[in-house]
């Protein structure tokens, strides 16, 4: 009994040494709770990734989604985005649930074909898909947004940020390269600083905290949000990683728009860091 409390106490010490160092050493803008608890998927991939990137890489992921006044709503903050993009030549992967597409304005889309932007599916539908509608909702995504915007998806943003092997296997056979941030097998890979391949597919996490974090969750105002992530960028550059930011089109009020310049601004002052789409990076690692 002795010996079997030992052993535990060592187990448990361990443990807690694995989530010290993980979230005060290896990387403290992890922006999931259960990986700081469990960050072993995380140091095994950083141990085993043959993926080394030439620069820090730097992506805003911009998600259309929500519901369809949601869209209505914000089309103008969009295009206003899209401007502020194209003024610091920052390059913007845009996820779309195609329920959505009817209520973006042409200006919105000419926005997005005519800048260095790209657009990604989000699914056909913005909820969980299940097993058996995966390759359809992926397939019809893609192929509606190939059309409207003359460009070729390669990226898919599970719906609610979700996805098991199943996608995997639905992103095969519909040619989809890569899957942004989410869960994959109860596990997060969130803030994994390199985009390493599963199943075929290339898995992006590299995610600091997000737009809907921290205005929603942690109510956080623009100034203070925009701190944290300024942290954040610059933390994951110096140590040489990929950065992505998750933002919504709900968060381009003038007031949120204008932190996001001054991030901007930041981005591009740091001369090491390379803002590109998500495409774009998986084509510098494959």
């Amino acid at each position: 009994m002795t010996w079997f409390l030992i052993v535990i106490s060592i187990l448990i010490l361990f443990h807690l040494i694995v989530i010290f160092t993980y979230n005060f050493v290896i990387n403290p803008y992890e922006p999931s709770i259960f990986t700081k608890i469990f960050p072993y998927m995380f140091i095994y991939n950083l141990t085993f990734s043959k993926v080394k990137l030439q620069n820090p890489y730097f992506s805003i992921r911009v998600d259309i989604n929500t519901s369809r006044e949601n869209v209505k709503k914000h089309n103008e903050g969009v295009l206003e985005l899209i401007e502020l993009a194209n003024k610091y030549t920052i390059p913007i992967t845009f996820s779309i649930s195609t329920e959505y597409l009817p209520y973006i304005t042409s200006d919105v889309i000419k926005g997005i074909k005519d800048g260095n932007h790209e657009v990604n599916s989000h699914g056909a539908k913005h909820k969980k898909i299940t097993s058996q509608y995966q390759i359809k909702s992926i397939k019809n995504s893609k192929k509606k947004l190939e059309d409207k915007f003359d460009q070729k998806v390669i990226g898919l943003i599970g719906p609610q940020g979700e996805h098991d092997s199943k996608t995997l296997k639905a992103a095969r056979l519909n040619d989809i390269k890569y899957i942004s941030s989410g869960t994959l097998s109860l596990l997060r890979y969130w803030s994994f600083p390199y985009p390493f391949e599963k199943g075929g597919i290339w898995l992006l996490g590299g995610s600091i905290k997000s737009d809907y974090q921290l205005y929603e969750k942690d109510k956080l105002k623009s100034n203070k949000a925009l701190e944290v992530w300024k942290e954040a960028i610059g933390f994951r550059t110096k140590k040489g990683w990929y950065t992505q930011l998750e933002y919504h089109n709900s968060s381009t009020t003038k007031e949120k728009l204008n932190s996001l310049e001054d991030l901007f601004r930041y981005i591009k002052s740091l001369e090491e860091l390379k803002p590109v789409t998500q495409s774009e990076l998986i084509k510098e690692v494959s």
